[in-house]
C-alpha cells in the first residue's frame, strides 16, 4: 500500500484537509483513509506550529524504529505568507526532511545566503530546499523523493 501523508502550513485548500478529500486519493490510500476516518492531508497549524507535525513525525518514526531523517517524509509549503515560513522549512530540514516550495524564498540579495539556504544545508543537515513554480511538477518531485526513501527502506 502506498500511503502519502502531506503536512501543509496553509489553510485547507482544495478540500484535501476534509474527510471528503479521500475521494481524490488512489484506491489503497482511499481505503486506508475511509477505514480510519481520516483526511488525506493533515493541517497542523501555521508556520510556527511545527512542533505538532514534528511530534507526529517523530512518533511514527519511533514506532517504526527508524530515524526521522530516513523516513519517507516531505515538508511542503507551497506559498510564503511571511518570513516565518523560512523558519519552518529550516526546522524540518534540521530533522533531515527536504522542504518543497512553489515560490522562491524571501532571501534574495545575497547569492551566498540563498545558495546555502537552498542547497548548502545538504552537507550540514542532510536535507535541502526544492523550489519549483510548477505545482504539478513539484508534487511529482515530492512523490518521487518519497518513493526513493521507501525503496531505501525496502518498502514497496
Amino acid at each position: 500500500m502506498h500511503f502519502y501523508c502531506f503536512f501543509i502550513t496553509h489553510k485547507q485548500k482544495l478540500g484535501y484537509c476534509s474527510k471528503k478529500g479521500a475521494a481524490r486519493a488512489g484506491s489503497s490510500l482511499r481505503q486506508f483513509l475511509t477505514d480510519n476516518d481520516l483526511p488525506p492531508v493533515w493541517h497542523m497549524g501555521e508556520c510556527v506550529d511545527n512542533t505538532r507535525a514534528s511530534t507526529v513525525f517523530g512518533g511514527i518514526a519511533g514506532a517504526a524504529g527508524i530515524a526521522i531523517k530516513d523516513m519517507p517524509y516531505a515538508f511542503a509549503s507551497p506559498e510564503w505568507s511571511n518570513e516565518k515560513g523560512l523558519d519552518a522549512s529550516l526546522a524540518f530540514r534540521l530533522f533531515g526532511i527536504d522542504s518543497y516550495h512553489c515560490v522562491e524564498p524571501p532571501v534574495q540579495g545575497s547569492a551566498h545566503v540563498e545558495d546555502f539556504l537552498k542547497k548548502g544545508t545538504a552537507a550540514t543537515l542532510g536535507a535541502v530546499m526544492k523550489v519549483n513554480t510548477d505545482p504539478k511538477a513539484l508534487a511529482a518531485q515530492i512523490i518521487a523523493d518519497i518513493e526513493t526513501q521507501r525503496k531505501k527502506l525496502g518498502w514497496k
